[in-house]
């Protein structure tokens, strides 16, 4: 694709923001018009954190050696797994921001933080599957009540709190963000909570 034609898909599917910019250096546009880093970046980048991450997670480990040992092995590995999703997508947005001016605009930032809302959806989503396995049938039917609502919330509320901004500058945009996260964040940790059997509950847990 060439560079002016890259240039107008993004102006036509951004046009919340009020900055102009050619973003052609680390973006691409995909099928339906939404910003996705180049797959070269995306490398580079995952390659550059690759070792900070590691060691940010064996000093996790080493930190936690006597609570992980109290873990049952699945436990254990949905532990460090959690952790190491959770540092690679800290690091990756580190080094995207630091190693991109591109990264700096509105455009950038907001492509940032959608990208960390992105991951801790994913682990919304395995926390939830995850709890359902492990709940008595009775408190299984209550936490997909539950998580319907919840969703039901998030989305009023995102909607609600986007009304609030015009997504016009880069403070609102990214004031915006925090708020969704924040959400996200909660709900993500009160599951993985459930799931590592953190409730007491008679009727909570299939034995």
């Amino acid at each position: 694709m060439k560079p002016i034609s890259l240039l107008l898909l993004i102006l036509l599917s951004q046009n919340s923001f009020s900055q102009v910019i050619d973003t052609s250096d680390i973006f691409d546009v995909d099928k339906n018009y939404r910003l996705i880093l180049k797959p070269a970046v995306e490398r580079r980048i995952n390659k550059m954190i690759a070792p900070i991450a590691q060691k940010k997670l064996q000093e996790f480990k080493d930190r936690n050696h006597e609570m992980l040992q109290s873990l049952t092995v699945q436990q254990n590995q949905d532990e460090i797994q959690f952790t190491e999703d959770t540092i690679r997508i800290n690091e990756f947005l580190s080094e995207y921001t630091n190693s991109y001016s591109m990264a700096g605009t509105t455009m950038g930032m907001n492509w940032g933080e959608s990208k960390r809302l992105d991951v801790y959806d994913q682990l919304l989503n395995k926390y939830y599957q995850k709890s359902l396995l492990i709940l008595q049938p009775a408190m299984k039917d209550k936490l997909i009540t539950s998580q319907k609502r919840w969703l039901d919330y998030y989305n009023k509320e995102k909607k609600f709190i986007y009304d609030l901004n015009d997504f016009g500058n880069q403070n609102s945009s990214l004031y915006n963000w925090g708020y969704y996260f924040e959400m996200m964040e909660e709900r993500v940790l009160f599951l993985k909570d459930l799931y590592n059997r953190s409730f007491n509950g008679t009727k909570t847990y299939i034995n």
